[in-house]
């Protein structure tokens, strides 16, 4: 696990290597282990490692034999055993013993197609030589990110948004686009960031790139739910999935370093976690964390978990003094607004993590692929609609919506400030400046391109697999991990799993209201205790509104009340004020929102130079321990 960038210029200058320095410098905490360069006249590429694979072998830049190509990458390539062999009997020998060190030779062997092999996670940038010409990769979920802009004649990139904006020659203004987007859904969607010069490469995409030429950006893979296969039916899918999902979490357990599992107590990380302790006897270490608040407290249920596999469990409980903490963290991290309040938990997850291991199996990707959010009982349960129809449906309390299946849908998706509460506060020059019509285009055109789908639930998991999980879950994984240099996998990710399951028929994942029915089913071969299976879905959510009422409330209103924030032209100065001053409890994730959106601005205008209120680096002291049948539960 690496941070990457780079860049590549028409003419040679000294300030391509002093920026790819800098950069990698701005994301120590990405690979603290090592850091290695190359420059060209034309191109400097850098690179900062976490070690994992290849502890005394695996130094980047990695090369091509004859020095042709020249590759720095950041993620794992799990069958890159098999790429070597693949590569041994076509005559080409690759140095080096990390998996990065096979890509250069399945470029000069397979071309661009080579991408196709790779099975993992990750970001790759390939520099040819010889045609002068930059590659960048990004995996088929998009795990791993890239953030790219167009400097002069040239382009430059990096692994994370506030490194690339360490270019000086980057322009920072706000794209007004992003600010909207970002309010409806509380991320920046891909390929938007904040900022209008800089854009995320959007997963499974290539983009390559010539000095002096545009970019030119291509999608190597999507993923497609259409290929329904109705012929498999429940216990050949059951079969199917526990084959598929052991293999993938076997992949996984490949390190040279210490390896463990986030458990939060619901199906998907405890199942991963006893396929793990099946597959490997050594202990293996969990983590989790708790609330003070019941309702939102799951620690009892990892701690079940935990004893049923045997594991060595870690917990920490949260506190609101905690969030003050975590937030600017999180948003330094981010580089741009990111309000989902489940980040504060895994922040101090992957904090809890860092203690004792490196690497970490997680249960992220399952929802998305074997129907496990509410929102689909719910869509799917509504009248038989069409694109056109014009009728207005109670969303079950969440959200009411005038219009198509896709105003529907993103009504429901709309959970930071609602769209009549939004364009409320909008001041009149800043609503000038959007583009009509903002944001319902943005989920209508990835709803219309699944149109000709014949299952509604298989065309929502589609667009939420294309949006939701690499926009918002997969970005909150990869930064809060990152952010303590912990390694995140997640089977449920593997590209053998997410073929496999979405050829499933939709009856299979949800069945008569029971979310993830073929996986509940593999749970029940063994590996979990009934009342885990079948217990209530319980997100990883946080008592936002218990904080926002007591703790938060003050800083917050100080925050967006501020002259400063007033004054930035977004919103109405009374309205916003008047909206504040009344803190309504309905209104709990605009506020957060709006909250997220100004300390981001307050950060970026300090350089983000002080990213918490206290070090990080406080040592981690336990404060409890439990009956060793319980295994041992430290805290923070």
């Amino acid at each position: 696990m690496c941070a990457i960038a780079g860049e590549i210029t028409l003419a040679p200058t000294a300030l391509s290597a002093h920026f790819v320095r800098a950069a990698c410098a701005r994301m120590l905490h990405r690979g603290p282990d090592e850091a290695g360069f190359f420059n060209s006249p034309q191109a400097s590429l850098g690179m900062r490692r976490l070690k994992v694979i290849g502890l005394n072998g695996g130094s980047q830049p990695s090369r091509s034999l004859d020095g042709d190509v020249v590759c720095v990458f950041n993620g794992e390539i799990y069958n890159h055993k098999r790429l070597r062999q693949v590569l041994a009997e076509r005559g080409r020998v690759v140095e080096g013993s990390s998996d990065a060190h096979v890509i250069p030779a399945l470029y000069q062997e397979f071309g661009l197609d080579f991408v196709h092999q790779l099975e993992g996670m990750f970001a790759i940038a390939l520099y040819d030589t010889v045609n002068k010409r930059l590659h960048l990769f990004t995996d088929r979920a998009g795990k791993k990110p890239i953030f790219y802009s167009q400097v002069g004649s040239g382009l430059a990139f990096a692994s994370e948004l506030p490194a690339l904006m360490a270019h000086p020659d980057i322009d920072r203004a706000i794209d007004p686009l992003a600010i909207d987007q970002y309010l409806s859904y509380r991320v920046v969607p891909a390929p938007h960031t904040i900022y209008a010069q800089a854009r995320k490469l959007e997963p499974g995409s290539r983009l390559s790139f010539t000095p002096g030429e545009a970019p030119q950006v291509e999608r190597y893979w999507r993923a497609d739910f259409s290929r329904t296969d109705d012929s498999i039916g429940m216990q050949e899918a059951v079969d199917g999935v526990e084959q598929r999902l052991l293999a993938a979490v076997e992949d996984r357990l490949e390190a040279e370093v210490p390896l463990g599992a986030m458990l939060s107590g619901g199906l998907d990380s405890s199942l991963v976690v006893a396929m793990a302790k099946r597959l490997r006897p050594q202990p293996l270490h969990t983590f989790s964390v708790g609330f003070q608040q019941d309702a939102f407290d799951e620690s009892p249920f990892a701690r079940r978990v935990s004893r049923f596999c045997g594991t060595e469990h870690h917990e920490y409980q949260i506190s609101a003094d905690d969030v003050r903490v975590a937030v600017d963290a999180i948003l330094t991290h981010m580089g741009e607004p990111f309000a989902f309040p489940s980040a504060i938990a895994s922040y101090y997850m992957y904090r809890l993590a860092r203690r004792e291991v490196t690497v970490v199996l997680t249960g992220d990707g399952s929802d998305e692929i074997f129907a496990g959010y509410n929102r689909y009982k719910i869509t799917t349960q509504l009248p038989a609609l069409k694109l056109s129809d014009q009728k207005k449906v109670d969303l079950q309390g969440l959200a009411q919506a005038n219009g198509s299946l896709a105003e529907q849908y993103q009504a429901v998706l709309i959970d930071g400030v609602r769209q009549g509460l939004k364009h409320s506060l909008y001041s009149q020059a800043f609503a000038q400046r959007l583009p009509e019509p903002a944001p319902f285009n943005y989920l209508s055109e990835r709803l219309a391109a699944s149109q000709g789908q014949p299952h509604l639930l298989n065309r929502l998991m589609q667009m939420d697999y294309g949006f939701w999980l690499p926009d918002a879950q997969l970005v909150k994984i990869d930064r809060m991990a990152m952010a303590h240099s912990v390694e995140p996998r997640s089977p449920m990710l593997d590209q053998r799993v997410v073929d496999y399951v979405t050829r499933l028929a939709p009856g299979l994942k949800l069945q008569d209201g029971n979310e993830k029915a073929v996986l509940k089913k593999v749970a029940a071969r063994g590996y979990l205790p009934d009342d885990i299976i079948h217990r209530r879905k319980q997100e990883l959510a946080v008592p936002l509104e218990h904080w926002l009422a007591t703790h938060l409330r003050e800083d917050i209103q100080a925050t967006l009340t501020s002259e400063r924030a007033l004054s930035r032209g977004y919103f109405d100065a009374d309205r916003l004020q008047a909206m504040v001053a009344a803190f309504q409890p309905d209104h709990t994730y605009a506020l957060w929102t709006l909250y997220m959106l100004e300390r981001w601005h307050q950060l970026a205008e300090q350089g983000f130079d002080r990213p918490v209120r206290h070090s990080e680096q406080e040592q981690l002291q336990p404060a409890s321990s439990r009956h060793a049948t319980e295994s041992l539960s430290h805290s923070l």
